[in-house]
Parts: C-alpha cells; structure tokens; sequence
C-alpha cells in the first residue's frame, strides 16, 4: 500500500470490530495505514497527540473534523466496496501527513480518493497553510 507523494509511515493496523483509535501527531497518523473490509462503518476514535491544529479530513469519506492540540473526537465513516481512500491533514499533507483505508495489499489511491495505477502521478490540493508554523 503506497499513496503519491511523501507519507510518513507509522504502521498499519486493522481495526478491532468496528473502533479503531487514531493518532495524529506532529506530522503523522497512527496508524498511517488502516486494512479494513469493503463497506465497513468505522467508528474512529481520533487524538491530536501533537503540538498543533491538525485535521482528519477525506473527501471521498465526507470528512473534515479539525482537532486542536490535545483535542479528542470521534468520527464514523463509511467505506467504499473496492478501492483504497486517503485521508489527510489539511494543513501538512504536502509534509507527509497523510494515510489510507485499503483491502487488498497492492491496492493503490489517487488523490481523489479512488484507484490509480501504481506510479501514476496525481496531483492533490491543500490550503498552503501550515497553521502558522515554518516547516522549513
């Protein structure tokens, strides 16, 4: 399982029933990499463990839940039947913060969310924000 551009890979885990607790840290998701089965409601359990303002966002699973440093939230997303779909942070995407939901091992996600072929380049949008932080 691979997404387009830089991740920061923190594990991949299934999730235990229907629950599965999600860290966001500075910058990175934990698990980076979630194996679930096709159609499953998740209910996420979601912990801003980071220092800063951080998002679960996906538009594919219409989510965007903004969680401030040491905020919790829970979410519930459907999957789709095939495919892998992303998620991301809105604000540090372009710095790895980055993640997917898949099935299969070798599924693979565009930026969109839905299939893409394996090394194909796709582009993705963020809001150049980095929550008033200098990265470089």
């Amino acid at each position: 399982m691979s997404l387009p551009g830089k991740t920061n890979d923190h594990g991949t885990k299934s999730p235990d029933g229907n629950e599965l607790e999600v860290e966001l840290d500075d910058f990175y998701f934990g698990p980076t990499f979630v194996k679930a089965t096709p159609g499953q409601t998740l209910t996420l359990h979601l912990k801003n463990e980071g220092s800063t303002t951080h998002t679960f966002t996906s538009a594919a699973l219409g989510v965007d839940k903004t969680l401030q440093a040491g905020e919790s939230a829970d979410v519930q997303v459907t999957l789709p039947q095939t495919g892998a779909t992303e998620f991301h942070c809105s604000f540090h995407q372009s710095i790895g913060m980055q993640g997917a939901f898949f099935f299969n091992d070798n599924d693979t996600v565009g930026g969109n969310g839905a299939g893409a072929a394996p090394g194909s380049s796709t582009s993705s949008s963020s809001s150049g924000s980095n929550g008033g932080y200098d990265y470089n």
